[in-house]
């Protein structure tokens, strides 16, 4: 009895709490995922609710770190289990816990291009009625930071195996995907194992582990697959001409959404020094969509700033002894 009556006695200290509490997610609604801070609070139904976004971004992250995509499947299977109908719920409520702890989010892989199908693949499709589905249903996590903070200094390469090694893979996926987009969004084998050749990678590669005395390097053969298997590219065989150039390489959709125009185009720009009229009127032309960038105007240093005042005092002292003329009988040279 004692216990109750202590316990009625704090009953409206309670409600008044809950009051004063009641007013922040009233003020949060304007947020598109706002409705996702109620389910974060303990107690209630909303507990089940938290516990699932909690999975969610374990799932998620888990995904990522072996690149593999999150697939809507995967999630109701492993994450939300008899409670399905709470997809949309869970989601917004991990992706703003991704955004707010990770700077990153869910974003949707772009569906499979028909385009790219084979002709033995685009049979199947047309015989199958998943063809009618217009979404992917696979996600992947992407970096929200903003521009000034992607550097080398602020954003290390993860450690799945070694941080040089993923410094390597995402330094050649990068290249390919700039080399692939820049050519019209196709590739055919001969060229890309041209522009491998250049860079002495047309037959071995960095390894994921470089520092590895044993296995410092891998076939090229083996690294292009495993770029395959992540998304990033897509290789496609037509049978019909049965030559190499049959063989051609597009853009997978996780190079698509980790490796956007933007990215190439500063790609682009940094292997060239920096940005010129002649520059950015070829990224246009190639990259369309991408943002105009007023180019880079390289003020004179000290040194060009000397030389150039040096060269001017020069042409000076010769004009002098033009007007000077011959002295004791002779022409003074220039120099």
């Amino acid at each position: 009895m004692p216990r109750l009556q202590q316990g009625r006695r704090q009953r409206p200290a309670v409600d008044e709490d809950e009051d004063v509490d009641m007013q922040e997610p009233q003020e949060e609604q304007d947020i598109s995922d706002g409705a996702a801070d109620e389910t974060m609070n303990a107690g209630g139904p909303n507990e089940e609710l938290s516990q699932l976004i909690k999975k969610m971004v374990r799932y998620a992250l888990a995904c990522e770190y072996s690149r593999t995509p999150i697939r809507r499947d995967g999630i109701k299977e492993k994450v939300l289990g008899p409670n399905g109908r709470q997809f949309k719920a869970v989601f917004a409520g991990a992706n703003k816990q991704l955004r707010a702890v990770f700077g990153m989010e869910m974003v949707e892989l772009p569906a499979k291009d028909k385009n790219l199908m084979t002709t033995e693949q685009k049979r199947k499709a047309a015989k199958s009625q998943s063809q009618k589905e217009t979404t992917s249903n696979a996600y992947v996590l992407r970096s929200i930071l903003p521009q000034e903070l992607r550097t080398p200094a602020l954003t290390h390469p993860s450690k799945v195996i070694s941080a040089d090694g993923e410094a390597a893979y995402t330094a050649i996926y990068t290249l390919i995907i700039s080399l692939i987009t820049i050519s019209g969004g196709e590739l055919s084998d001969p060229r890309l194992k041209r522009h491998l050749a250049r860079l002495n990678a047309a037959e071995y590669m960095p390894s994921m582990n470089p520092n590895d005395s044993a296995n410092p390097t891998e076939k090229t053969e083996v690294v292009l697959q495993r770029m395959i298997k992540h998304g990033y590219l897509v290789k496609t065989v037509d049978n019909k001409i049965g030559d190499e150039d049959a063989t051609t390489w597009h853009v997978g959709p996780r190079g698509k959404v980790e490796v956007p125009l933007e990215s190439i185009a500063e790609f682009v720009r940094t292997i060239y020094g920096g940005s010129t009229p002649e520059l950015e009127a070829k990224i246009q032309i190639s990259l369309k969509g991408v943002k105009e960038r007023k180019p880079d105007i390289k003020e004179p240093d000290e040194d060009d700033a000397q030389r150039q005042g040096g060269g001017n005092e020069a042409d000076q002292e010769d004009e002098e002894i033009e007007e000077a003329g011959p002295s004791n009988g002779r022409r003074r040279r220039r120099g």
